[in-house]
């Protein structure tokens, strides 16, 4: 079997770009080009007579108390699309989890090292978000702040499940003057960024209380956001 070329790996690259997949690329001078699934499972490409082959490797079946396990499995392809669809049929088989609460926000740290300074450009829509500079830490973080809307929120640290904290009926909700919430980036790494996400729960101007959730990817930011404006407008 034969590496990829080049051309090839940025297809594959461009791929997954392209779609969003969940999948963190690997391509340094250390290691060979492959990726991780969001479940951990790394792929690996190649050719052979004309053909493309996957190669899947488990790291769970390949341990000292796994005898007997097979951590490679080869998939052969006859067309590089077909490789391609089904990276994405297996990316979208898994199941996510994006966000969820913590308590604990202040022991979050920020990583410097993968800052960028227009980490916040996918997310920055509408005229009521501004930026504000954090200057312990050194980096800009997004504020969305609307008197227009007066939700209804309860604190979610009860569960671990994927769900908004904003209802509009719901009489054990507490109603806030405003919609309001910080996202602060944690981790800006291309593939595997993660966030900070704090949503004002009071009408302390002084005293205030944030529900915090970590968040993980562009996409679960962008999916969290929508899951807030979509519970505000029911």
């Amino acid at each position: 079997m034969t590496f990829i070329n080049d051309n090839d790996k940025q297809l594959f690259i461009d791929f997954i770009n392209h779609n969003e997949l969940d999948y963190i690329l690997v391509d340094d001078n250390i290691h060979k080009f492959h990726i991780i699934a969001y479940d951990n499972i790394k792929f690996f490409f190649y050719t052979y007579n004309d053909e493309y082959v996957v190669v899947k490797y488990d790291s769970e079946k390949d341990r000292d108390d796994q005898p007997g396990s097979v951590p490679y499995e080869y998939f052969n392809f006859k067309t590089l699309s077909q490789a391609l669809e089904q990276l994405k049929y297996y990316d979208d088989g898994l199941h996510k989890s994006y966000w969820y609460p913590t308590t604990n926000s202040a022991e979050i740290g920020f990583d410097k090292n993968s800052y960028k300074d227009d980490w916040f450009e996918d997310f920055k829509r509408e005229a009521e978000y501004s930026m504000v500079q954090n200057d312990d830490f050194g980096y800009q973080y997004l504020v969305y702040d609307n008197p227009n809307y007066a939700p209804n929120i309860k604190s979610p640290y009860n569960t671990l499940s994927e769900v908004s904290p904003l209802n509009q009926e719901h009489e054990a909700y507490i109603k806030v003057n405003k919609l309001y919430f910080e996202i602060h980036p944690i981790s800006c790494q291309d593939g595997n960024e993660s966030y900070l996400l704090k949503l004002l729960a009071n009408n302390e101007e002084v005293l205030k209380e944030f529900i915090n959730y970590i968040v993980t990817k562009k996409k679960g930011l962008k999916m969290l956001i929508e899951e807030i404006f979509k519970s505000i407008k029911k």
